[in-house]
């Protein structure tokens, strides 16, 4: 999990904000210098945001329609606390 601190320091402080994916990816690498690396790049932010949903830190929402995108947000809980 090469990038989850830059990934959580993004969506953590900005609790019940929705991200797209290329979002996240574009924070932890502003220009990658090639496509492998974007690639690259994309693929580390979408295990880390995979492993938040599974723990529970993150809800997904599903796209609307064919074609669309995910949005991912950093789960509020009771009383203005974030995390799970």
């Amino acid at each position: 999990m090469k990038h989850a601190d830059k990934v959580i320091s993004l969506m953590a402080a900005h609790p019940g904000r929705d991200f797209r994916m290329h979002e996240i990816a574009r924070y932890v690498c502003p220009s990658p210098q090639s496509q492998r690396e974007r690639s690259a790049i994309n693929r580390a932010v979408h295990r880390v945001v995979e492993a938040l949903v599974d723990s529970g830190s993150v809800m997904k929402r599903k796209p609307r329609m064919n074609g669309g995108f995910g949005m991912y947000r950093w789960k509020v809980t009771h009383a203005g606390v974030t995390g799970a």
